[in-house]
């Protein structure tokens, strides 16, 4: 029986820690896609800015946070379509991981 709770437990320890860790990345990538799109937008408040996209995470998962910085994007007059944002997305998943 104890073998049995000991197993739960790491069960259990294991689980927070890998939520821990897709938490982290998703943050990551959200402040890696907001340096770019404030560069493209020429936004100086880069750290405001990725509370916008960090908002928009919480408000609407990732097509949330694609849909915030498309619109951004179109709103600076950047000829970007959704598909280009959606790649350079995957592309920070890699680089997140990567720096994790």
């Amino acid at each position: 029986m104890v073998e049995l709770r000991d197993r739960e437990k790491g069960m259990e320890d294991q689980y927070f820690r890998d939520a821990e860790r897709v938490l982290k990345l998703k943050s990551r990538c959200d402040k890696l896609l907001a340096k770019w799109v404030a560069g493209l937008i020429d936004r100086d408040d880069f750290v405001a800015y990725a509370d916008e996209i960090t908002d928009a995470r919480f408000k609407g998962g990732d097509p949330g946070v694609l849909s915030k910085a498309l619109s951004d994007l179109q709103a600076a007059g950047r000829n970007l379509s959704e598909q280009d944002v959606a790649t350079k997305m995957r592309e920070f998943v890699f680089e997140a991981t990567e720096q994790l």
